[in-house]
């Protein structure tokens, strides 16, 4: 009986707790101008929301200038908002390296691939785009920064935050011959916004003659949003949108996409 009594009074507790932080009303980002916001979020009393903004949630790095609208459910638990709580969970981004072999070649084909695919309610591919990576590094064996080498339709800007810019291959193309390397080629590093981020790709084949680099973003018809969970400031002014690895929630002001924002209420909704 106690163990009973004591998981009721958790509950209670919870729901109590969640009552308490009412953040029924809209939600944008921190912007100086009136109007420029770039996310903005309303949540409504029958237990639905409504986002948009000018940046993918999921792809905030690789789809510049891709507006983005949804509508869904939502739900509290405790201090938490959870977006779309029955949707399962699906992969957004998937890459891939394709090897083909020749040792005759004397050169070494490379293409890369962003392939962006649309998925109905049924998990079905409805519709699928291809186009070249915007920007993209790879090496060879060790992603050193002299063995960099950068592809790219526009040569990287020089300013002062730009970091190190490797050796730049400027082309409209998605697919270059470069020479083979010496050594022979173990693992292939790729590094572009599209991925987010540099993986290491262990190649099978002793001597490669073609290399081809797809990555995959998946849109899916019935939800973006699945499972996301935002942090609530107690009074509800606030909404945390950045969850680490942790399971903490950032809480500066430090912006490098959207999902790092932090949103403030604008008005509320009775």
């Amino acid at each position: 009986m106690r163990p009973l009594l004591t998981m009721l009074a958790t509950l209670f507790s919870a729901l109590v707790f969640a009552q308490d932080r009412n953040i029924i009303g809209t939600y944008k980002d921190f912007k100086d101008l009136p109007g420029q916001h770039q996310i903005s979020v309303t949540f409504n009393p029958d237990s639905t929301f409504q986002y948009s903004a000018r940046e993918y949630p999921v792809f905030y790095y690789g789809h510049f200038g891709e507006n983005f609208s949804e509508k869904g459910k939502w739900t509290m638990a405790g201090d938490t908002i959870i977006l779309n709580p029955q949707l399962e969970k699906k992969t957004f981004i998937e890459t891939e390296v394709l090897e083909q072999g020749n040792p005759g070649d004397t050169g070494l084909t490379l293409t890369f691939n962003h392939i962006n695919r649309y998925f109905d309610a049924q998990g079905n591919i409805v519709r699928i785009d291809t186009a070249q990576i915007r920007q993209l590094d790879y090496a060879f064996n060790d992603f050193k920064k002299r063995h960099r080498r950068r592809v790219s339709n526009s040569r990287s800007s020089r300013c002062t935050f730009a970091g190190y810019i490797p050796q730049e291959i400027i082309t409209n193309e998605r697919t270059i011959v470069v020479e083979k390397p010496q050594e022979p080629v173990r693992v292939v590093y790729f590094g572009c916004y599209e991925q987010l981020g540099t993986k290491p790709f262990t190649i099978k084949t002793a001597a490669p003659s073609r290399l081809t680099f797809n990555v995959y973003s998946n849109y899916y018809q019935d939800g973006m949003f699945r499972q996301v969970r935002w942090l609530t400031k107690a009074d509800g002014s606030l909404l945390y949108l950045k969850q680490k690895s942790n399971g903490k929630f950032r809480k500066g002001l430090h912006w490098s996409g959207p999902q790092d924002n932090i949103l403030k209420r604008q008005h509320a909704n009775s």
